[in-house]
């Protein structure tokens, strides 16, 4: 979470986003003018620079899309927890953005980023999305595809709660 609001006014007069004036403007133009959800967040999918492997889906809002832009790593607005995270700040697997694509109408975020350490799922994975959804004679199960952790999150996480909730 920003802990200044000093940084928060720096990081408003430095990277500004257009407002949304036309069509034409949106899906033709050089202006940078998202369009966050109700909630004030836009979708945000992650892949691996080199390889392209999608390693996670999040959420930002207009103060983690900033943050990102002036600092070039990710950050990101965490729905469970209610705050902005600095991708890595606590495991040390910073996510360095190489591009930060945005799509036609704005309204979806991706970047391409190189991952210090090789891992970005809090469970210990390389990606978030280590299982695969299988359906076998209408028995639906997950089969894992990575079969071992990058890390282990009890040593990476001590005393950290889960940002899974259920």
């Amino acid at each position: 979470m920003l802990k200044e609001d000093s940084e928060v006014h720096e990081l408003n007069t430095k990277v500004l986003f257009s407002k949304r004036l036309s069509v034409e403007q949106v899906e033709e133009g050089n202006d940078l003018a998202p369009k966050f959800n109700g909630d004030g967040l836009i979708p945000v999918v992650t892949t691996d620079f080199e390889s392209g492997e999608l390693l996670m889906h999040g959420y930002m809002n207009d103060q983690s899309l900033k943050l990102s832009i002036k600092t070039n790593e990710m950050h990101y607005f965490s729905r469970s927890r209610n705050q902005i995270w600095h991708k890595g700040a606590t495991s040390g697997f910073i996510q360095k953005i190489q591009t930060l694509l945005i799509d036609d109408d704005q309204d979806a975020i991706w970047a391409r980023v190189k991952v210090a350490g090789g891992a970005s799922c809090h469970v210990g994975y390389r990606s978030c999305f280590y299982r695969e959804i299988k359906n076998n004679n209408q028995e639906v199960s997950l089969e894992f595809t990575e079969l071992e952790k990058v890390f282990d999150p009890e040593e990476v996480y001590p005393g950290v709660d889960n940002p899974t909730k259920l």
